[in-house]
């Protein structure tokens, strides 16, 4: 009688497994990815390519992917606190953005793996990795050094207002100061004065660059960082009102009506984000996957800025661009 029963309630349990749907897995049981920007994460590009490279490999988020998620609000200083937490709600991958997330979060843990997206610094300098190649730790991700890129924006910027000789470079103190460096050198070869205005805390941003104006700034130069990027709209807006050519990486400065853009195409190369963080998800080893570099580059001209600023700009510089907005 024992073996019947047994036997009958293993029957009924079998059917019931493949009668009753699999409950769906909670938040706790999802892979973890801990984001940090250091301005605001939902603002950001980042975040806006890395959704859609995630559902293309088939994540959703809070179904079958959890993510945690920090800004730091243009404050460098909080970013690791910030990764602390992350590192503490035990992610099983870090996604961090810029050199100063980059040292934060490899200050904070070397196990949790690390993919990085940092436009400003070298992290074979900086000991992050043995190789692009080979990275051999815990960081892997997407870098571009845009220490060589001064020539060109100063080059491109001669060319659209030849008759700006007193040039700002307007940078972020976080991103570390060897892409000013570099662009102060190409300026002195080109013979251009330059002045320099630092920003720490973005909230000072209003009156960083108004001050560069008092200093009778006759052009910009915008650094490269994160919180640069989503400062792209507000600048465009500051160099219209003041009548001011400028250049920067980032293509949304020009599509918001700032004169030019030239830079890496930023919505391909963090798109690309997602498909590392699936391999490692899957079992892949940081050490063992190569940091990628961008490969595309985009000049994008505002002809609508241009006429406001009252220049002309040349048509073989035209001629050179990948796109000329009307």
């Amino acid at each position: 009688m024992t073996t019947r029963r047994n036997a009958l309630m293993a029957l009924g349990a079998a059917f019931a497994a493949n009668s009753i749907p699999v409950r769906a897995q909670t938040p706790h049981e999802l892979p973890r990815l801990g984001v940090l920007h250091p301005a605001s994460v939902e603002d950001s590009a980042v975040y806006k390519a890395l959704i859609s490279g995630l559902s293309e490999r088939g994540y959703v988020e809070g179904k079958t992917i959890a993510l945690d998620l920090r800004s730091g609000n243009g404050k460098p200083d909080a970013l690791p606190m910030l990764l602390s937490e992350l590192v503490r709600s035990k992610v099983d991958v870090l996604l961090v953005v810029g050199p100063a997330a980059v040292r934060a979060a490899f200050a904070a843990t070397r196990t949790i793996p690390i993919v990085a997206i940092d436009l400003e610094s070298d992290p074979v300098k900086n000991g992050w990795m043995g190789s692009l190649s080979r990275p051999g730790g815990n960081v892997t991700g997407f870098f571009l050094d845009l220490t060589g890129m001064g020539a060109k924006w100063l080059q491109l910027l001669r060319e659209a207002a030849p008759g700006a000789r007193n040039i700002c470079l307007l940078w972020d103190t976080a991103s570390g100061g060897a892409q000013l460096a570099a662009t102060k050198a190409m300026a002195s070869a080109f013979s251009i004065e330059v002045q320099t205005v630092s920003i720490e805390n973005w909230s000072d941003f209003d009156a960083a660059v108004n001050a560069a104006v008092r200093a009778h700034a006759q052009a910009f130069v915008v650094l490269s960082s994160p919180t640069a990027f989503q400062y792209s709209a507000r600048f465009a807006d500051f160099t219209n009102h003041n009548r001011i050519p400028a250049i920067s990486p980032f293509r949304p400065f020009a599509v918001a009506g700032g004169l030019m853009s030239y830079g890496p195409d930023l919505d391909l190369f963090f798109r690309r984000t997602a498909f590392t963080i699936d391999r490692i998800l899957k079992g892949a080893k940081p050490a063992d996957v190569p940091a990628e570099q961008p490969t595309k580059y985009e000049l994008v001209i505002n002809q609508k800025a241009a006429r406001l600023l009252g220049l002309t700009i040349p048509p073989s510089l035209l001629l050179r661009a990948d796109e000329v907005i009307q």
